[in-house]
């Protein structure tokens, strides 16, 4: 018998296991402000290009905003379709992707579960390694979208609109978790989903039960428009298209902090060491599975897990 962890994944663990933290105690840096980009169509094609571009690649970015939309504010109207399944849906205590598997969540939520993002470059690529999930997503810089397959990041190509990054993606699998919007939500009491994210009421638990999640279309896409607003924060805008829910586009802005190796953030606990290191991060196996369905956790037995993968290597 192969001999296999033990290790129970939740939301939870992806958000413990992913934060750049250690606890040696705060030293003091700041980077230094982006130099200017070209306003070139084709920055982004060469190695020379490197230093005219923002730098999004000094350290790495974490956002403090919560990995789903919570704010009603940014509902758009539903097509009628849509509406019917949002008013017969039933607030879920998780999101989709808290199942066996260990799965990811696809984009957009993969860019906000707050283990960090870190930019890489090679002459026509951009790479962003999401830590939260363990994987990269790439973007194609200056280049036609061509053909294209469904996969859960979908297929990225991008261009610099002066100091912007525009990113468009479309061809989405359909497993990904797809939030419609912003319901009413569970009452507090029965609204925590994930072990490990505090009692209620807290807004992350509020949202998770607040969010609409639901099945998009072959013709969703999404448009991100990347940008430093000042040295130490990227702002990201998401449009989000999808005409067989909305009857107009989705946007929701949100704000990355940059976080360098001894650096030292003011909003961090005293004695917080941020790494802004890129770290290896692996989902092993899940025995707590989410059942939207029956919006409870069923606990798998380790042993009865491991007799199960053990007959699938067969």
């Amino acid at each position: 018998m192969i001999n296999r962890s033990k290790i129970a994944v939740s939301i939870a663990a992806l958000l413990a296991g992913s934060i750049l933290f250690s606890a040696d105690g705060p030293t003091a840096s700041s980077s230094s402000a982006s130099a200017p980009a070209s306003a070139s169509g084709a920055l982004g094609s060469s190695w020379a290009d490197a230093e005219k571009m923002p730098d999004l690649f000094t350290g790495m970015w974490l956002t403090f905003s919560g990995f789903v939309e919570g704010d009603k504010k940014l509902n758009v109207p539903f097509t009628p379709k849509a509406q019917k399944y949002v008013d017969a849906y039933q607030p879920k205590r998780d999101i989709p992707y808290a199942q066996d598997g260990c799965k990811s969540p696809g984009l957009p939520l993969a860019m906000r579960l707050g283990g960090g993002l870190k930019f890489t470059y090679a002459p026509g690529l951009l790479s962003i390694y999401m830590q939260s999930v363990g994987t990269p997503r790439f973007i194609r810089m200056n280049q036609k979208m061509g053909e294209t397959s469904p996969k859960y990041y979908g297929t990225s190509v991008g261009h610099f609109e002066g100091d912007t990054l525009v990113v468009e993606t479309k061809d989405f699998s359909s497993d990904i978790s797809f939030q419609y919007g912003v319901g009413k939500g569970l009452p507090p009491a029965k609204s925590v989903g994930t072990v490990g994210l505090g009692p209620p009421p807290t807004a992350l638990i509020a949202a998770l039960s607040a969010a609409i999640w639901g099945p998009h279309s072959d013709d969703m896409h999404m448009v991100e428009r990347m940008r430093l607003i000042d040295p130490d924060t990227l702002e990201i805008k998401t449009t989000i298209y999808d005409d067989a829910v909305w009857m107009k586009p989705w946007v929701t802005t949100r704000d990355y902090k940059r976080i360098q190796k001894g650096s030292k953030a003011s909003w961090l606990p005293p004695g917080v060491k941020m790494t802004g290191e890129p770290e290896e991060w692996m989902c092993t196996l899940s025995i707590t599975t989410f059942d939207p369905k029956t919006n409870s956790y069923t606990d798998k037995d380790p042993e009865d897990m491991v007799k199960l993968l053990d007959q699938e290597q067969q």
